[in-house]
C-alpha cells in the first residue's frame, strides 16, 4: 500500500484517514490541534456516526512534519489553506501530488503553490464533524469524484481514485472544475441555511424561503458561466435549472436534496455548526469571495450573494438573530 499523508484530521480528514489505515494504508496524518493529535497518538483515531472504526495512523503537527511528501490529501479549512500549503509545498516531491478534499475553489490556490501537474481536484458531499480529541463523527454517504484539473485522464487519477474508494466511493471524472463550482452554487445555499437556524429538511419544505436561497445559487451560476464553465449536478441537484428558471427542473433539484438530508444523520450544515456550536469563522470568505472577485471582474451584479457575505460576517461577530428574517434580507 502506498504512502498517504492527511493534512487536516477533522471530519473528512479524520473520516478518510481511519478508513485508509484499518484498510492497511500507511497514513500519517497532521493536524495543527495538538490535543487532537496526542488523543490520536494514545488511543487511536476514532470514528463514530453513520459508520464506526477505530485506526492508528502516525500523527502528527505541523512543525514536525519534515520527510519528503509523496500523496497528500488536503483537508483543512479553506481559510487554513495558506498555512497548509506553507508547510506543505516545501517537502513535497517533483512526483508528488496535493488532492483537495475542501469546499469551494481551493485547487486554483493549491495549483498556484505547487503547479497545476501536480494537483489533482476533487469534489465530495459525504460530510461529518469533528466531535473532540480522538473522534470524528461521520454523517453518512455522498459522493466522490477526483480529476485532473485539465480534464485529462491518467493513470495517477485511477490510482488515486482507487485507493480513495477505500474510504469512500470514488469516481473519476473528466470535469471536476465544473464539478467543484457547481458544489460552490449548492453551497451557496448552505451558507443561507445556516442563517435561518433551522434543519435543512425544514426549510427545504418552505417554498418562499427557497424562493430566495434558489437565487443564490442562480448568481453563482452565471459567474460560472462568465468563467466559461458549464455547471453539472450535483448529486442531482442542477445550478444551471435556477438560472433557466426551469419549474420543473428546480422541484426536481429541491426534491434531490430532500433525499440527501434524509439519508444523512445530521440535520444542519457545517457552516452552521461553525457559527451556531463552535462560534468561529466560516469559510465564506474562501468559498464565496472567490465568486465574488470574479464576478466584479466580469461586472457582473450580484446583489445577494454581496448580502449573504454581510449578513454571514454579522453572524460570525454575533451581530444577527438567527431566522427567517435573515432570508427576507436577501429578499
Amino acid at each position: 500500500m502506498p504512502e498517504v499523508t492527511v493534512v487536516g484530521a477533522g471530519a473528512i480528514g479524520g473520516f478518510v484517514a481511519a478508513r485508509l489505515a484499518a484498510a492497511g494504508v500507511d497514513v500519517t496524518v497532521v493536524d495543527a490541534n495538538e490535543e487532537h493529535v496526542g488523543a490520536i497518538r494514545r488511543d487511536g483515531l476514532r470514528v463514530e456516526g453513520a459508520a464506526s472504526l477505530e485506526a492508528h495512523p502516525r500523527a502528527l503537527t505541523p512543525h514536525e512534519l519534515d520527510d519528503p511528501l509523496g500523496l497528500v490529501l488536503l483537508a483543512v479549512k479553506a481559510r487554513h489553506t495558506a498555512d497548509a500549503l506553507a508547510t506543505i509545498a516545501p517537502l513535497l516531491r517533483a512526483d508528488g501530488a496535493v488532492v483537495s478534499l475542501q469546499n469551494g475553489l481551493e485547487e486554483y490556490r493549491i495549483a498556484a503553490a505547487v503547479g497545476a501537474a501536480r494537483t489533482i481536484g476533487a469534489v465530495l458531499t459525504f460530510g461529518g464533524h469533528y466531535e473532540r480529541p480522538g473522534v470524528v463523527h461521520y454523517g453518512g454517504p455522498g459522493s466522490l469524484h477526483v480529476g485532473e484539473l485539465d480534464g485529462r485522464t491518467s493513470e495517477r487519477l485511477e490510482r488515486v481514485a482507487a485507493l480513495l474508494s477505500l474510504a469512500h466511493p470514488a469516481e473519476v471524472t473528466d470535469h471536476v472544475v465544473a464539478d467543484l463550482w457547481s458544489k460552490v452554487a449548492l453551497g451557496a445555499f448552505y451558507f443561507g441555511t445556516a442563517l435561518i437556524d433551522a434543519d435543512v429538511l425544514e426549510i427545504l419544505d418552505r417554498p418562499d424561503a427557497l424562493a430566495v436561497l434558489g437565487r443564490l445559487v442562480a448568481e453563482v451560476a452565471r459567474v460560472a458561466a462568465a468563467e466559461g464553465v458549464e455547471l453539472r449536478e450535483v448529486d442531482g441537484f442542477d445550478p444551471s435549472a435556477f438560472v433557466r428558471e426551469d419549474g420543473d427542473a428546480v422541484a426536481r433539484s429541491w426534491e434531490s436534496q430532500r433525499r440527501y438530508w434524509r439519508a444523512l444523520q445530521a440535520r444542519r450544515t457545517g457552516v452552521w455548526r461553525d457559527l451556531t456550536v463552535h462560534r468561529r469563522p466560516t469559510e465564506l470568505d474562501q468559498v464565496v469571495g472567490p465568486v465574488l472577485e470574479r464576478a466584479a471582474r466580469h461586472r457582473l451584479e450580484t446583489p445577494r450573494l454581496r448580502r449573504l457575505a454581510e449578513l454571514v460576517h454579522e453572524a460570525e461577530a454575533g451581530r444577527l438573530r438567527a431566522g427567517y428574517d435573515a432570508v427576507a434580507e436577501l429578499a
